[in-house]
């Protein structure tokens, strides 16, 4: 199963006409004009080359049940060519890379940044793309807002933790992080606690200071200043003893949750809907103060050779029956809520699919950077948490 990055509440843009402006023709990597996005869609080039982990683009060969790509191509006649790398840090790299045709990537969070911010992706016109404005707001807000303004990305898939713990282990249910990140709440399942292995794990424990310790004035979980940062990664610090997992993959939390050696964390929904299915006395709970969650996004290269065809494969990703596949076959929630129709009330219902409400409780993840967001600078950069999260999962001390 594709595994995605985690964690950001952004506040709203102001509109979303602003993605739709074109733009004035700036440097790119090899020096050429970036262009403008596209006005209108003409006939498909005949080939597309796109670009990501396994689990987002599937032809069948896994499972002949599983494919969204045959009826693409008979559709448009674009031919679909998909490269897959290991894990998503290594898709800057590989675009990089001399000759390097790929039209377009699929990414979480903290690569659409680097992407970005390194002029490797095109800017979009969502206008042109064929239910874009079905997919909820949250989403389309968060494209816009995630590069100050223009849209880079079509949100495809997304994710947000929840508590999950063993019913029969776990009383009183938890409602709140400080389960996890209180020491003396955590030290009452110690041993037998599971965290994401992820830097964007800081944010979470933010988010939990934001209305545990408001006098620290977090705002942003992910953009934070040095004292908050400091008491983010000083309760995560604090918990450490308590912790017996920082997972990377879905097999971890099932495995630990079905054999008690773990019975608390911050999970994945479609994991607690696994595990439940199969009968096991497992449930998640939503966190009182909300939770962090991440949209994987559909970017297109600048340059790319075939832009029709990428355009057509925008709106193809954005449409009920793949949106259907993919969420099932990834472990992910849909952007699309009409994809619910099919996939019934389980994931759908614990990732609250098109519930408003719930997403504006979602810290939906962005890169952390120097500017804080207001106007402001001083905040922590992102090479700071990937080297305090290295310091917080390594060994206990003593």
């Amino acid at each position: 199963m594709a595994r995605l990055g985690r964690g950001t509440r952004l506040t709203v843009s102001a509109a979303l006409g602003a993605a739709l402006t074109l733009l004035a023709a700036c440097a790119s990597p090899a020096g050429q004009a970036r262009p403008v996005p596209l006005t209108s869609i003409g006939p498909g080039e005949g080939s597309l080359r796109l670009l990501g982990t396994p689990g987002y683009v599937e032809d069948g060969s896994p499972d002949p049940r599983v494919d969204w790509v045959t009826s693409f191509e008979h559709r448009t006649g674009c031919q679909v060519s998909y490269s897959q790398v290991a894990n998503a840090n290594s898709i800057p790299a590989t675009l990089r890379m001399t000759g390097a045709n790929y039209d377009g990537v699929v990414a979480p969070p903290a690569i659409v940044g680097q992407l970005i911010s390194e002029g490797l992706i095109a800017p979009l016109n969502t206008a042109i793309v064929h239910g874009y404005a079905a997919i909820s707001s949250a989403f389309r807000t968060q494209a816009v807002a995630m590069s100050k303004g223009k849209t880079y990305g079509v949100p495809y898939v997304w994710n947000a933790y929840l508590l999950g713990y063993a019913t029969s282990a776990v009383q009183p249910p938890p409602r709140s992080w400080g389960a996890l990140f209180e020491p003396v709440s955590a030290a009452r399942y110690a041993g037998k606690i599971m965290l994401p292995d992820s830097p964007f794990t800081i944010a979470l424990a933010a988010l939990y200071l934001e209305s545990a310790r408001p006098s620290l004035g977090v705002t942003d979980p992910y953009e934070l200043t040095a004292n908050q940062f400091a008491a983010a990664t000083g309760l995560l610090t604090s918990v450490r003893r308590s912790i017996t997992q920082y997972y990377s993959q879905d097999s971890q939390v099932i495995d630990g949750l079905a054999t008690g050696s773990a019975v608390l964390g911050a999970v994945d929904p479609h994991q607690v809907d696994v595990l439940a299915r199969a009968g096991l006395q497992v449930a998640g709970a939503d966190p009182a103060e909300g939770t962090t969650g991440s949209v994987s996004f559909w970017l297109m290269r600048v340059h790319a050779p075939d832009p029709n065809c990428m355009y057509k494969w925008l709106a193809w990703s954005l449409t009920r029956r793949v949106q259907r596949q993919v969420a099932q076959w990834s472990g992910t929630a849909p952007v699309n809520p009409a994809a619910c129709d099919e996939l019934g009330p389980g994931v759908c219902g614990l990732y609250h699919v098109g519930d408003q409400a719930y997403l504006s409780k979602v810290a939906f993840a962005h890169v952390p950077g120097t500017d804080c967001g207001n106007g402001k600078h001083g905040c922590i950069p992102w090479a700071a948490w990937l080297s305090a999260w290295k310091s917080i999962v390594g060994p206990p001390p003593g």
